[in-house]
C-alpha cells in the first residue's frame, strides 16, 4: 500500500483497500482517491488495549514482527491501554520459533500479553504459547492473529484467546448472517473477517456504480458516491470519516468452541461504538 499508493492516486486513480490501512495514509499523506474498505490498522490494537484497561491488567508485554504493520498495532495498543507496557519486543518477519521470546515473556510475569502475528507466524505463536503452559498463566490477547483464516489450525491450542475486529461470525446483522449463509454453501467452510470486508467493498463499488449509471468518466461523480457509502454493510452500519476510512464499531472476540465442537470466535464486548481512527485529523480533506 505505502509503495503503489502515491504512483496511482497521483494519476487519478481511484483505489479500494480490503485489507491494511496504513498510518501515514489515513493521515497527512491521505488521498481522495484512496477508500478504505477495511480499517485502519490501529483500530484493531486500539480495542483490544481498550479490553485490557478494562478488565484491569496491570502489565502487558507486547509482541509483534519488525515492520510498519507491527509497530501500527503494537502503536494502537499503547493508545488506550492504560497499564504498564513492560517491553515491546519486535521479531523478524520470518521467525517462526518463538521459544526465546516465550521465555523472556515469563521471565517478566505480566499480567497478559498482546501479539499481532499474521498468517503462519500467529499459528506458530499460540501453538508454542500453548505448549510452553502460557495460556493458563498470562492471558492472550491479539489483533489480527487469531481468526477464521487461522483457527482451523489452531484448533484448541487458541481456546480463550481474546481478539480484536470490526467483524464477526456471530454478529447480529441480517445481512451478515446471509452473507455466511452463502459463502459457506459455495466455500464449505465459515468466511473470515478478510472475505467480510472484501464484499463490503464489492458492495460499496456497486452501490457507488450504480449511483452514476456506470459512466465513471465522471470522477468527481464517482468519488462523492463513494464517500456516500450507500449500502447495506455486513458489519451492520459502513461510513467513512474525512480521510476516507470507516469508523465503525469495534469488537473483542474470545475463541470458543461452538455447538459443533469446532473452535470459533464469540463476541464478548464492544469496548468502541462509531470508533474513529487516531489520525483522520492529520488529513486535510473534510
Amino acid at each position: 500500500m505505502m509503495a503503489i499508493l502515491p504512483q496511482v492516486t497521483e494519476k487519478e486513480v481511484f483505489v479500494v483497500g480490503t485489507m491494511a490501512g496504513p498510518g501515514p495514509v489515513a493521515g497527512a499523506q491521505c488521498s481522495p482517491y484512496l477508500f478504505m474498505a477495511s480499517w485502519q490498522n490501529d483500530m484493531l490494537s486500539e480495542v483490544v488495549g481498550q479490553y485490557a484497561t478494562e478488565q484491569g491488567y496491570k502489565s502487558v508485554v507486547a509482541l509483534a514482527p519488525n515492520y510498519q504493520a507491527g509497530k501500527d498495532y503494537i502503536a494502537g495498543f499503547k493508545r488506550y491501554y492504560k497499564g504498564e507496557i513492560l517491553d515491546e519486543i519486535y521479531t523478524p518477519l520470518n521467525q517462526l520459533d518463538f521459544s526465546a521470546e516465550l521465555t523472556q515473556v515469563a521471565s517478566y510475569q505480566p499480567d497478559a500479553v498482546f501479539i499481532f502475528y499474521p498468517g503462519g507466524l500467529g499459528i506458530n505463536f499460540v501453538r508454542q504459547y500453548n505448549l510452553a503452559g502460557l495460556n493458563g498463566q498470562f492471558p492472550l490477547l491479539s489483533a489480527a492473529s487469531v481468526d477464521m483464516t487461522t483457527l482451523p489450525a489452531m484448533k484448541e491450542s487458541a481456546l480463550g484467546v481474546i481478539s480484536g475486529s470490526h467483524w464477526s461470525p456471530d454478529l447480529d446483522v441480517p445481512e451478515n448472517k446471509a452473507f455466511i449463509k452463502a459463502f459457506k454453501e459455495k466455500h464449505g467452510r465459515m468466511p473470515s473477517a478478510y472475505a467480510a470486508q472484501s464484499y463490503d467493498a464489492a458492495l460499496l463499488l456497486d452501490s457507488a456504480i450504480a449511483k452514476v449509471d456506470g459512466n465513471l468518466d465522471d470522477k468527481e461523480a464517482f468519488m462523492k458516491a463513494m464517500k456516500e457509502a450507500d449500502f447495506k454493510s455486513i458489519r451492520g452500519k459502513f461510513r467513512f470519516g474525512n480521510n476516507n476510512f470507516p469508523i465503525l464499531d469495534m469488537h473483542t472476540m474470545e475463541v470458543v468452541k461452538g455447538d459443533d465442537g469446532q473452535v470459533t470466535l464469540k463476541t464478548i464486548a464492544t469496548p468502541f461504538k462509531d470508533h474513529q481512527d487516531a489520525y483522520h485529523q492529520a488529513c486535510p480533506m473534510s
